[in-house]
């Protein structure tokens, strides 16, 4: 075989990669900067990628941070005065909240979830309960090494300000500040008012106001869904 003959065949290999990486990769949105950098989110057949591209043409991915089971209609980009970026991804109960510094390295500021419960009164909205990440840009992480299962496990969340919501199941029972069920096993029911105080790791610091008094309390965290 000629080196033409050669050059030609691979040329054209090269060229029909290209062909199929382009169709099977499908632009969802994206974000340029003033600087020539830019934030995407593509979509290659069952996988999303969130990408960053500074300003000297090197690329930062993150396959994972995104998962496979949401509509790409339902992820959205931002950029705020400060020019970070938001990737805001909203599911059917949760909001996820991803925010990444632009620059020569995407940095990781922050993760926050957002948690759809109950309302107080049926006119009102429904209450958000923020959790955010207790790792920000102190962590040194940047997108590429953001690892979505450490950052938001239930041991590394915070609670972002109070929220009011009602209790959600039959019975909740108290627990006192060592997390030991309070003795006489007292107990909140199904549509009791509470305010959400402070989240540690699966538990729920809880104020309930009753009558006669204010009772302060931990319960479970799966006692208000």
């Amino acid at each position: 075989m000629s080196v033409y003959n050669r050059f030609f065949i691979g040329a054209l290999l090269i060229f029909l990669s290209l062909s199929v990486f382009s169709k099977n990769n499908t632009l969802l949105n994206e974000i340029k900067n003033n600087d020539g950098s830019k934030w995407l989110i593509e979509k290659n057949e069952g996988t999303y990628n969130f990408k960053y591209t500074n300003e000297k043409g090197e690329v930062y991915v993150n396959s994972t941070i995104i998962t496979s089971d949401i509509e790409g209609s339902d992820l959205f980009l931002d950029k705020n005065s400060a020019g970070h970026v938001s990737l805001t991804m909203d599911y059917p109960r949760d909001i996820y909240v991803f925010e990444f510094s632009s620059g020569e390295v995407p940095r990781f500021l922050s993760a926050c979830k957002q948690i759809t419960l109950s309302s107080v009164e049926q006119q009102q909205t429904a209450a958000l309960l923020t959790l955010c990440s207790k790792d920000d840009e102190a962590s040194g992480l940047i997108l590429s090494n953001v690892d979505v299962g450490k950052l938001l496990a239930p041991d590394n969340l915070a609670l972002k300000g109070k929220v009011k919501t009602v209790i959600g199941c039959d019975k909740s029972f108290l627990y006192d500040s060592n997390k030991k069920q309070k003795k006489n096993k007292p107990y909140l029911i199904k549509g009791d008012i509470i305010e959400i105080q402070e989240y540690n790791n699966t538990m729920l610091k809880i104020k309930y106001s009753s009558k006669s008094k204010d009772i302060v309390a931990w319960i479970k965290f799966g006692d208000i869904l």
